[in-house]
């Protein structure tokens, strides 16, 4: 059987991929939200827009992604302690 390594620039790589797959998860999930907030209060418009307001998403930002990665590459480090 033949073990897989990487380098560490694969490795960093792949670990800001899976944090933006991730925060691009979230964003996904949260405009959802928004958008069957706004279709619940579609007959009143005042509502409709505060529901798009309070739900709608903010796009993450690269420090964001960074701070995801290291947050998975500490868990790669710690993972036997």
């Amino acid at each position: 059987m033949e073990k897989y390594t990487s380098n560490p620039y694969q490795i960093r790589t792949d670990l800001l991929a899976m944090s933006k797959e991730m925060l691009d998860k979230a964003y996904d999930t949260q405009l959802q939200l928004a958008y069957a907030a706004m279709e619940q209060y579609k007959d009143n418009a005042e509502l409709a827009l505060d529901a798009w307001k309070k739900y709608i998403p903010t796009m993450y930002t690269p420090e964001e992604v960074k701070k995801q990665a290291e947050t998975l590459y500490e868990f790669v480090v710690n993972n036997n302690k």
